[in-house]
Order: C-alpha cells, then structure tokens, then sequence
C-alpha cells in the first residue's frame, strides 16, 4: 500500500490528463447514478460481490468446456495480474470517492454504507490501487474470450454487457476513473501478449503452452466463421 498523499496527487494527475483528453466524464455519470438511488444501492452490491464470484466461474466453464485453452487463458491471467500489482507499488493511485474537494460521493459508505477501511475487509483492500481497474480488466477478459468462443450471438450479447456493465458501475460508484479501465484492459491484453511471447521465446521450458497457443488462433477463428 503506497503513501496515501502521493496517490492523491497521481489522482489528480490521472484527472488532469482526462480532462485534456476530453475523457474526464466520471462526475457527470455518478450525479446521473445519484438520482436513482435504488439503482445505485444494487450496482454498490453488484461491485462488491460480482468480481469476486463472475471470474472464478468463468474459470470453472472455460477449463470445463475449452479445457486445452485453460492454461493459455490462466497463465495470461496470472501474468496480467504480476503486471498491475508491479504499478501499484510503482503509482500509487486514489480513487475518485477519495479525493477530497472534487465532488465525488463514496456510494459505498454513503449510499450502502460498506466500509472497506475498517474491519475485516480493510485487511484484503488495497485504497490507492485505483489504476490498472481489475474490476474492468477481468471483466474484460472475460467478456472478449467467452465472446470469441461461444457460438451463440445471444450469449456472445450477453458477455459482452459484462464488461460494459462493469465500467458503467466503477465510473458511477467512484471507484475508478475512465483512465482506469483503459489501463485494466490495456494490462489484461499485456498479459496474453507476454504469456504469447515467452510460448515463442522459450518453447523449450513450456512445450505444453506452445501447443495450447498454436490451438488458440484455430479455435477462435473456428467461432467466428458463419456456419455451413
């Protein structure tokens, strides 16, 4: 956990930048989820529990029915995970619910009151780890390898609106900046690349991995072909 001052100013770095990107839209979205309070209180649920139970599911279903893509899928897992845990120690960053004097609300504490600061859960949270956003990021991953390998549009609907959901729900609460999500996607996709590169590299300490890399290309494009 790194210096709390020093987040809050990489927080106000990551705002300074949004807004000269033209991406710093966080405040206007949680005062739309402000107005419906009901609707807040399920998405404050939704970012408590579905982290925590969607991924290890979709784990489940991929080793249960595309068993010879679980490693290729788990190792760049892992390894995404090794990348941002690297950037939180290196950039601390605060969490739009705490930085004080920019109007963000703590939907959590205020709205649901949960307090991840005392407790139990203050020992498994991490408060200035807001940028890469694994919240986005594994819902991401999620979202685009069930979509590439499940053959019914309706489902490949419905994975896709996970990750979209997800970031709906970490801008709306103040959990993340938008800036966060596209670093979580960005780290997930630096992941696969990584586990890709060492399977090439290294083919010789991993030929297990090398042989589920080669089967992922086929697999997928196999999806995505129209049916004859």
């Amino acid at each position: 956990i790194g210096n709390a001052s020093v987040a809050i100013t990489n927080a106000t770095g990551i705002i300074d930048w949004e807004k000269s990107s033209g991406l710093f839209v966080e405040l206007s979205v949680q005062q739309w989820l402000l107005n419906h309070l009901v609707l807040t209180k399920l998405l404050n649920d939704f970012y408590m529990v579905a982290h925590w139970v969607v991924t290890p599911l979709f784990f489940i279903w991929l080793y249960r029915s595309r068993r010879h893509l679980y490693p290729y899928v788990r190792n760049a897992f892992l390894a995404a995970n090794g990348i941002a845990l690297i950037i939180y120690i290196l950039y601390p960053v605060a969490p739009p619910r705490l930085l004080p004097g920019m109007g963000f609300v703590d939907t959590l504490g205020g709205v649901s009151k949960i307090d991840l600061h005392g407790g139990v859960l203050s020992k498994w949270f991490n408060a200035d780890a807001a940028i890469p956003s694994m919240h986005f990021g594994y819902a991401f991953m999620i979202g685009i390898v069930a979509a590439l390998l499940l053959n019914n549009w309706a489902y490949r609907i419905i994975v896709l609106a996970y990750p979209a959901l997800v970031f709906f729900t970490i801008t709306g609460t103040a959990n993340h900046y938008i800036a966060d999500s596209l670093a979580g996607a960005l780290v997930i996709a630096a992941g696969f690349l990584l586990v890709h590169f060492w399977s090439m590299l290294w083919p010789h300490m991993r030929p297990a991995l090398v042989g589920t890399a080669r089967r992922v290309y086929p697999a997928v494009t196999s999806t995505l072909r129209p049916p004859e």
